[in-house]
């Protein structure tokens, strides 16, 4: 079924509004950009590179417009993809295929993302998702023979802009591993899975290699010791520094204890009437990670250059040989709390326990008629537990890591709703 003239004619209006939109827009920064633009030894390498090489091109003055403009392209082009594989697999009515667009572009509209107009990582990662999504599903239905390669670079370049698609690797490694189990072809799909197992250790070397070239530190600190930190310490106690044996970290902990309480930024400060503890957890975050652990971290352990590389590195191994006693510790306070950054993830107690009945109504339509749509919804069940659970383990669980994973539902809705359509019209023209 080819696209007909009339859903053309809307895709073209719908993108052209989008554009305008974005250039009406015009340029967003975040704290987080200049981390970016400097090549931060604390960040993935993937965005700072591409920001580096526009700004070579295009000079330090006059390249974010065209980093919004580039951002725009590529999120046009991933979700005209995307849609071109899903009409592929599915027959999809062309009268409301035109809803899928708009569902695919909600990020760039809504206000809390902006995902384009943003010189932040997720201008990239959000179009690279959609592409990793389009190529793991030629990969599933279509089995074409190079998709699982392509696949294989998307999320390769996914992760070196951003860590948290890791969530994607171990989905990856699943489908692989049936579709081995399935057809015994040991030639086609276990090269494959080595790769992706190999994955994440091939990306700390890379990014190790940047920061050596960049920053002459053959380190990775990206993710790692401040946001492990970050939940045990919120929920620790004043006498947590006796798990400590060296008397600089009982001082380090009981200088960045004191300032949290200071602050009022822990669990104890919380108000059970007209609040909860995650809310708290949330709201106060980033106060926790860079007003406390980061900052005066750093300060207490380089007071005369705080800012330094050499901080940010000494401080990063300090926390991550803290983290542990800590959380064992303060383990099941720990676990509620990340029950609650699940729960708020996922929109509250009833809307995990609808994501449970989704993905065990797609396993058993899967295995029990063969049906794409059902093996479609599993997928996207399975990669949405991986990634929040993922998030929830080292972050609050704000919309800009969960927009890889919001567009599923009312994507599987339409796909739904189109089933009954086509049904209808069997009936109604047998």
């Amino acid at each position: 079924m080819q696209f007909s003239i009339s859903y053309r004619i809307s895709r073209l209006f719908l993108y052209l509004l989008v554009a305008v939109f974005v250039l009406w827009k015009g340029v967003i920064t975040e704290p987080d950009t200049l981390s970016y633009v400097g090549l931060s030894i604390i960040t993935p390498p993937g965005y700072g590179t591409f920001l580096f090489v526009f700004r070579k091109l295009l000079g330090d003055e006059n390249y974010f417009p065209f980093i919004v403009l580039t951002q725009l392209i590529l999120c046009f082009t991933s979700c005209w993809y995307l849609i071109k594989i899903l009409k592929r697999i599915f027959t999809i009515n062309k009268k409301i295929l035109i809803l899928i667009d708009v569902i695919l572009l909600a990020p760039v509209l809504i206000p809390e993302y902006l995902v384009v107009n943003r010189i932040v990582t997720q201008g990239l990662t959000y179009p690279f998702f959609l592409i990793i999504i389009s190529f793991l599903l030629q990969t599933v239905f279509e089995k074409r023979k190079f998709s699982g390669w392509f696949l294989l670079i998307s999320v390769f370049a996914g992760i070196l802009t951003r860590t948290q698609f890791l969530f994607i690797v171990p989905v990856i490694l699943l489908v692989l591993g049936y579709q081995w189990y399935l057809t015994r072809n040991l030639k086609k799909y276990v090269p494959l899975g080595i790769a992706f197992i190999a994955m994440p250790v091939l990306v700390s070397v890379i990014q190790k290699t940047f920061n050596y070239a960049v920053h002459d530190n053959y380190i990775n600190i990206s993710s790692t010791g401040l946001q492990v930190m970050i939940m045990p310490f919120f929920v620790a106690d004043a006498e947590d520094y006796l798990l400590y044996k060296s008397p600089k970290t009982q001082a380090y902990y009981k200088q960045m204890y004191q300032t949290a309480v200071d602050r009022k930024l822990l669990d104890d400060f919380y108000k059970p009437v007209n609040d909860n503890v995650f809310h708290h957890f949330d709201y106060n975050f980033v106060n926790i990670s860079y007003g406390v652990l980061s900052k005066k971290g750093r300060l207490f352990l380089r007071p005369s250059d705080p800012d330094s590389i050499e901080a940010m590195i000494e401080n990063d191994k300090f926390l991550m040989d803290m983290w542990l006693p800590l959380l064992l510790d303060n383990f099941w306070k720990c676990l509620d709390l990340f029950y609650k950054n699940v729960e708020h993830a996922f929109g509250g107690f009833y809307m995990i326990w609808f994501y449970v009945l989704v993905f065990v109504f797609s396993g058993y339509s899967w295995r029990k008629y063969d049906d794409e749509l059902a093996l479609f919804s599993l997928l996207l069940m399975v990669l949405t537990f991986s990634n929040i659970l993922l998030v929830c383990i080292v972050q609050h669980s704000i919309g800009r890591y969960m927009i890889y994973h919001q567009w599923f539902l009312p994507v599987l809705l339409i796909l739904l709703f189109n089933r009954l359509l086509l049904l209808q019209k069997s009936k109604t023209n047998p």
